[in-house]
């Protein structure tokens, strides 16, 4: 291949630019990549960058339920869907008044309940409990709760987490029709439910490590004068002494 002069060189490129859209210019690329590492580095940079991070929706997992008491599993399940499925948070939203149980046995009452859930989370990051269906009183229906939070918080995409065992009897849950159609479902798997959800809906499955710990037995073990440590945080197991829940 033989030399070229400076000017042919300078002549070709012109030629080679008007007939390529797509060419970008060496000093501009480089330029726009050092500004590009400046912003995602120091979370400063034009008003364009910042709008288009910006844009990116916020995305809440749900995980409703009783917590009487919340225990190793309930975390190990926030935990995992964060990092399997990179959500902003994970919300344990405790149930005020939760319709499927109510008559089974007592329960507690949802704002001690709520007050085990946040010390059950404690300073976690990402995670946190919620009492929005306290608020909000009455039964607790999910596609009531995430209304409420929708009309809270807009643009934020949420995404309810139920276990295996729930996910099974969704067609039954209040306004199932609603629900299905608005809204996506992570299902995480739990030991001895191995069944897939009804069909139509949007799940998208999280495996956890088998943890065959439950609320129950918890409930149960207190019962009897057993220990529950190592089955729920310590601040948890303060809080039944102190107010002598589950002692039958």
């Amino acid at each position: 291949m033989g030399w070229i002069s400076l000017n042919a060189y300078r002549a070709g490129l012109e030629r080679y630019k008007s007939k390529h859209s797509f060419y970008y210019e060496p000093s501009r690329l480089w330029s726009d990549i050092r500004h590009f590492w400046h912003v995602f580095l120091t979370g400063y940079g034009s008003e364009s960058m910042s709008g288009a991070i910006a844009q990116r929706p916020k995305r809440v997992g749900i995980l409703g339920g009783t917590f009487d008491p919340p225990h190793l599993g309930h975390l190990v399940v926030a935990d995992q869907v964060l990092d399997q499925l990179g959500l902003d948070e994970v919300r344990l939203v405790v149930n005020n008044s939760p319709w499927q149980k109510v008559g089974e046995r007592e329960i507690t009452p949802p704002q001690r309940r709520l007050a085990l859930v946040a010390a059950a989370v404690g300073a976690a990051p990402r995670v946190a409990a919620s009492g929005v269906e306290i608020e909000l009183g009455g039964p607790s229906y999910s596609l009531v709760t995430l209304e409420a939070l929708s009309a809270r918080e807009p643009g934020t995409e949420w995404l309810v987490v139920v276990g295996a065992d729930a996910a099974a009897g969704l067609d039954t849950w209040h306004r199932a029709d609603e629900l299905r159609e608005r809204h996506e479902f992570v299902v995480v798997n739990r030991p001895g439910h191995e069944g897939p959800p009804p069909s139509g809906w949007r799940c998208r499955p999280v495996e956890i490590p088998a943890l065959d710990v439950s609320s129950s037995e918890l409930r149960r073990l207190v019962a009897s004068g057993r220990s529950i440590r190592w089955l729920t945080p310590d601040p948890v197991v303060e809080l039944i002494d102190r107010w002598r829940l589950y002692r039958g």
